[in-house]
């Protein structure tokens, strides 16, 4: 898996979700094996993220990821 580096995070997500498809990974483990693959800026938002919420689980997690890292811009084909 490569690291986030903070650009296109659907990406990214989608290939998560196939690396732990492929590794039966449980629901329950998504978002602490996915900080390992954040860079430092990254890993830094997460910590914010945890600070604001109590539980995160991998739907909250790939929601703010988005909502965050998202550019509109990179996603107009006009």
């Amino acid at each position: 898996m490569r690291k986030f580096y903070g650009k296109d995070p659907a990406t990214w997500i989608l290939q998560m979700e196939q690396f732990f498809d492929l590794n039966n990974v449980q629901n329950t483990q998504k978002v602490r094996i996915t900080t390992l693959y954040l860079e430092p800026n990254q890993f830094v938002w997460y910590q914010w993220l945890c600070s604001c919420k109590q539980i995160i689980t991998w739907e909250i997690f790939t929601e703010e990821l988005t909502a965050h890292y998202e550019d509109s811009k990179s996603n107009t084909f006009f």
